[in-house]
């Protein structure tokens, strides 16, 4: 029975504390947030777990194995340096630390302590992008990929601290690496806050891959709508992923001009079960996460050479 405790039970930290509970083979053996309230009111629907305000009963315990920090993106760092550092395995939700120094501090730390360092890029995990995954690997697409074009948009933030590329765009950055299977090597970035805010609202990121490939990236916290979208042009076939659809309905396939169907997503777990259960594997097998070490460094290193291009007006900058 693996021991999982969780950090932070505001509104992501609730679906862990859904997910986890439900998952077998798991305990959520603590749960711990600062706000009383929040403890209270999720106490009695979760009674297998303990509720605290002291983050020093779960680095205490030895019988916790992994954690899970659920919280703001200021506090990822020192809370998942101080789990790290008694040596359990950290699962952290995006942003894994608001900076690369930070990102790097805990890859390293996790390293020498010889434990876990996952982050939570969950749509990795998501059922319809492993499958486009393996459709890219059986038919060699990848090798004839134009471009990627990616959107996700809400009508308002949901982190009202976090601007719009860690929250939103960081999700195409680390899919976009997936997909096309290769480390971008430039960036061209333009960001604008127009609403009344200290963080930009609207960006638009463009990708360069060696061979020419490229992905845009529009993230925005003003649009009209929720959109989910990445659509993939190749010389002989496009794919459209659609999120905000039905499960039948979420992948779509054209090849040879307009004819077109829709792609079959087999499995039908949540992306953050599936997320969960990987940490869970990865501790009971001590193994490295997909969304590990590595990842985490090339996210931060992606994303700070998107903020220097952002600072430079949008100019080109090379990814080293």
């Amino acid at each position: 029975m693996i021991k999982l405790a969780l950090i932070g039970c505001g509104k992501w930290g609730k679906n862990h504390l859904k997910t986890v509970t439900a998952i077998e083979g798991c305990a959520l053996k603590w749960a711990c947030d600062l706000d009383y309230q929040k403890l209270n009111q999720a106490a009695p629907v979760y009674p297998q777990t303990r509720f605290t305000e002291n983050i020093a009963d779960i680095l205490n315990d030895s019988e916790v194995q992994g954690v899970i920090i659920a919280t703001t993106p200021e506090s990822h760092y020192m809370l998942a340096k101080e789990a790290i550092s008694k040596g359990k395995a950290v699962l952290v939700e995006k942003p894994v630390t608001v900076n690369r120094k930070d990102s790097i501090d805990l890859i390293e730390l996790a390293a020498a302590q010889n434990t876990i360092l996952m982050a939570g890029y969950t749509l990795i995990y998501h059922p319809a992008v492993k499958k486009i995954k393996r459709l890219l690997e059986e038919k060699d697409i990848n090798d004839e990929l134009y471009y990627l074009n990616m959107s996700r948009t809400s009508s308002a933030s949901q982190a009202p601290n976090v601007d719009v590329l860690h929250d939103l765009a960081v999700h195409d950055i680390y899919l976009s690496r997936h997909l096309i299977g290769v480390d971008p090597i430039w960036v061209v970035a333009h960001g604008e806050s127009y609403i009344q805010s200290p963080h930009n609202n609207v960006i638009h990121i463009l990708l360069g891959f060696p061979d020419g490939k490229i992905a845009s990236i529009f993230a925005s916290f003003i649009h009209t709508e929720k959109t989910r979208k990445i659509t993939l042009v190749a010389s002989k076939t496009k794919l459209v992923f659609d999120d905000a659809q039905t499960t039948d309905r979420k992948i779509q396939l054209f090849a040879n001009g307009e004819r077109s169907h829709f792609l079959a997503v087999e499995e039908n777990l949540e992306p953050l079960t599936q997320e969960c259960l990987h940490f869970i594997q990865c501790i009971r097998e001590r193994k490295e996460p997909l969304s590990g070490r590595r990842n985490i460094d090339l996210v931060a290193k992606i994303t700070d050479c998107i903020s220097d291009s952002l600072a430079k007006g949008g100019e080109k900058v090379f990814i080293r």
